[in-house]
């Protein structure tokens, strides 16, 4: 019996982590979403992979999940002072089978909270063109705490899930500064 296995993306991931990406985000695309993940090249996926901690779950040699965690100390983009979920993605033809769900609990759980101690994670979602996404976000105990109208449209939302309550400051959490040209 075939068994899930969730590891680091490596660079040699980084074809198929493509092929991944452009498969679960084409939706988005079409919806009008401008976020980095929806208009990835190779460029983009081997600098992620090497610049950042990119989690996969896969089967048989197939990458069917991925999700990346930026830290606050990785590159110049600081979102929050808590480590940042990205480019969560499974691919389409696994839609509701739950891999996304235990990536994402994995990362949560077995990453952030019992080896890193992160009191905290942020992510960003499509508030306006996405809208589901919230409620999804919501029953796994995220709360939104920040919101930004995008030129394009779309309305971006952070949210944020406590892991280790005792620990927990929402001081920490920030605001992201935002590029107003």
């Amino acid at each position: 019996m075939s068994e899930d296995i969730i590891r680091v993306a490596v660079k040699e991931d980084a074809e198929e982590f493509l092929t991944l990406m452009q498969s679960a985000f084409k939706p988005l695309k079409d919806l009008g979403i401008e976020w980095p993940s929806v208009n990835v090249g190779l460029k983009e996926v081997t600098d992620n992979i090497m610049n950042s901690t990119a989690y996969v779950l896969e089967r048989d040699g197939e990458l069917i999940s991925t999700i990346t965690i930026r830290f606050p100390w990785d590159g110049d983009i600081n979102v929050s002072g808590y480590p940042f979920l990205w480019w969560f993605a499974t691919k389409p033809e696994y839609k509701g089978q739950g891999k996304g769900d235990k990536l994402l609990t994995y990362v949560e759980e077995a990453i952030l909270r019992d080896t890193v101690k992160a009191p905290a994670v942020v992510l960003g979602t499509s508030l306006k063109f996405h809208p589901w996404l919230r409620g999804i976000y919501e029953r796994r105990g995220y709360e939104l705490y920040f919101e930004h109208e995008q030129e394009y449209g779309d309305i971006d939302g952070l949210m944020h899930k406590v892991l280790i309550p005792e620990r927990f400051d929402k001081r920490v959490l920030g605001v992201p500064i935002l590029d107003e040209e």
